[in-house]
């Protein structure tokens, strides 16, 4: 699936200033060659270089390094930018071993304890991804994180230096955002003309997204208020889901709609959206919600949503694992049209302040200031 780190990158290769930044060379997986705009000069298939997978072994996490080396010596960029944990660990090991005079930026999109604390388990697994993290993050020129709390995990947990982190939250184009939401979304005609309020979520069907805790909210909501809820996203829990979908009664009320390319239309539709994430970096998004103007509900994980929410001020937030909460967040939403619209007033206000120029300018300061300095 199309996730933050993808769509930063998309960001970023459509608005750079290609008067300052003159050459581009994109290196990822051939499959993303179609899903991202040509805005490059070059592109290499990372597979074509051994370059896959994730941190499996310390062996095999030194020989990508050493391919990444030999790709570096190569293109002889002046600034090389790694996005995610595993790409920064083999562009700074990689830059090592070349002993390219080729400035490092290690970004890293979310929260890598709290992924660990759930599903990596044993003490040698633990301690090598904790090792490849904190040791790559110590060797990189310049760190980019989307929150205050991914740069306090990486110092707390990784040691990671905060006087070479830079926090640059992900930015949106809403003028994109408006264009693309005015597009026709079969699913969606049998909802038009109706006034049952329509839930949105759009995720990953993997556990971390806890989308069982969405179902479980949903049904109580169900009890005492029609609704309808979509899901927008493909994974391997969809199998799951769906039984339970099917047990709790909902088939008429939840649909899953799977991938969406465009997901806009179905957000310009919804009454409200929801975010279950057990962790986030940032939370996309929430960002591509707010931007469509809907009132959002988010469960309070580590670290993302409390930053683009605030306080409660442009979203309700409810603590993590509590169906009861949630429901009774959403409920009161529904029931009460003036807070909701109040509250979709303030999504919009917040998007603005989270624009795509913003970004792009704080990436660009850090890309040409590494590169001035020698």
């Amino acid at each position: 699936m199309f996730g933050g780190a993808e769509r930063t990158t998309a960001n970023l290769l459509n608005h750079l200033d290609r008067q300052r930044i003159t050459r581009i060379t994109l290196v990822a997986p051939g499959v993303l060659r179609t899903c991202l705009p040509e805005r490059y000069d070059h592109f290499v298939d990372a597979a074509h270089h051994h370059l896959e997978g994730g941190f499996t072994t310390p062996r095999s996490l030194y020989q990508q390094a050493r391919a990444t080396s030999e790709l570096l010596r190569a293109l002889k960029p002046d600034v090389a930018l790694g996005m995610m944990h595993y790409s920064a660990a083999l562009l700074v090991l990689g830059a090592r071993l070349a002993k390219a005079r080729t400035w490092t930026v290690a970004s890293y999109r979310g929260p890598f304890y709290e992924y660990m604390r759930y599903y990596e388990r044993g003490f040698r697994r633990r301690l090598f991804l904790r090792a490849a993290v904190a040791g790559t993050a110590l060797l990189a020129d310049r760190i980019i994180v989307p929150s205050h709390g991914t740069a306090s995990e990486l110092r707390e947990r990784f040691f990671t230096p905060l006087s070479r982190t830079v926090i640059i939250p992900n930015g949106i184009d809403l003028k994109t955002v408006a264009t693309l939401s005015q597009q026709f979304a079969p699913e969606l005609i049998d909802l038009e003309a109706e006034k049952t309020p329509v839930i949105c979520a759009i995720a990953r069907l993997a556990p971390e997204k806890n989308l069982g805790l969405l179902l479980e909210a949903f049904r109580r909501v169900r009890a005492t208020q029609p609704a309808v809820l979509i899901i927008l996203g493909d994974g391997p829990e969809r199998n799951a889901l769906e039984a339970r979908i099917v047990e709790w009664g909902l088939s008429d009320a939840v649909r899953l709609l799977g991938h969406r390319e465009n997901v806009y239309p179905y957000l310009r539709r919804a009454d409200l959206f929801i975010h279950t994430c057990q962790f986030e970096g940032f939370g996309y998004t929430l960002l591509e919600a707010l931007a469509c103007n809907v009132a959002v509900v988010s469960i309070d994980c580590p670290y993302g949503p409390r930053e683009i929410l605030g306080d409660n001020v442009y979203g309700i937030l409810v603590q993590p694992d509590d169906p009861a909460a949630l429901a009774a967040a959403i409920l009161r939403l529904l029931t009460d049209s003036n807070q909701r619209k109040a509250l979709a007033a303030r999504s919009l206000e917040r998007a603005k302040q989270l624009s795509i120029e913003q970004m792009v300018k704080a990436y660009e300061r850090v890309f040409i200031g590494l590169a001035g300095s020698g």
